[in-house]
């Protein structure tokens, strides 16, 4: 019998051992948070905040990006038109001509090769000596060269006198076109004595949103050769754009974005 009752003992002792819980386990664990979250916590700004700046700089970038590949396939067609050489005509004091063989720079490159037909102008010119008024009429435009890739132009025309340049217009821009019709007249205050050593000046150019606007060529009229006794009205070949006056419409320009004119549709 004693032996029994030790048996039975030590059945339920080892029983008691068996069912005796561990350490409770805690299903939940926490892991430690990577390095953006810790980044994004130390931030204090909500979540939906942060993301909003995020994307943000990624549409900057985008932008960025983008004008900068329009620039590079602007430079790349304007490469492509380059020749090896390039004659440049040279009027001296005496009225002759010298013609001259130079290899033209990338700068020389952007404005054209003077052989090439880049269009016609029509204007037209009134002085009123009882107002002291000279009125600038820029009428249309004819066979401009294509400055675009798809051979068409966004053509608009600067008007402006020299040597002061006090005023300078411009006339709205026509897209995808190179058969403008402007007929927009501007008004200059200027005196009859003024108008012998005064320069008029209608540059045409072909709108960029992104880049520098590219000037497809230029009429320039010496004001003191001509008769003031009846309204003028004619066409003019469009030439070859003054390389200084060229650099300084590039400083104009530095933000196209802003200081352009509007086009029109």
């Amino acid at each position: 019998m004693p032996t029994k009752t030790s048996l039975t003992y030590s059945h339920a002792s080892a029983n008691t051992t068996a069912v005796t819980p561990s350490t409770p386990f805690n299903g939940t664990t926490t892991a430690s948070p990577g390095f953006l979250g810790q980044l994004l916590n130390k931030i204090p700004l909500p979540r939906w905040a942060v993301y909003t700046i995020f994307a943000l700089v990624l549409l900057v970038l985008a932008v960025c990006i983008l004008c900068i590949c329009v620039k590079c396939c602007c430079k790349g067609k304007k490469k492509r038109k380059k020749k090896p050489d390039q004659q440049i005509n040279l009027k001296g004091l005496n009225g002759s001509t010298t013609t001259a063989l130079v290899q033209p720079d990338i700068d020389d490159v952007e404005y054209g090769s003077a052989d090439k037909p880049r269009g016609r102008l029509l204007y037209s010119l009134e002085y009123s000596g009882q107002n002291s008024e000279l009125t600038v009429g820029v009428k249309e435009a004819a066979g401009l060269k294509a400055m675009d890739l798809g051979g068409t132009s966004d053509p608009y025309v600067k008007v402006y006198t020299l040597p002061n340049r006090a005023k300078t217009y411009e006339t709205k821009v026509f897209r995808k076109t190179l058969h403008p019709v402007f007929n927009e007249f501007f008004k200059f205050q200027v005196t009859l004595s003024e108008l012998s050593d005064m320069t008029l000046v209608m540059q045409v150019f072909d709108f960029n949103r992104f880049t520098k606007h590219d000037i497809i060529g230029e009429v320039r009229l010496q004001l003191g050769a001509i008769d003031w006794n009846h309204v003028i009205e004619e066409w003019k070949d469009l030439s070859e754009a003054s390389k200084f006056e060229s650099r300084r419409t590039w400083e104009r320009f530095v933000f196209p974005c802003v200081m352009s004119p509007l086009p029109v549709n």
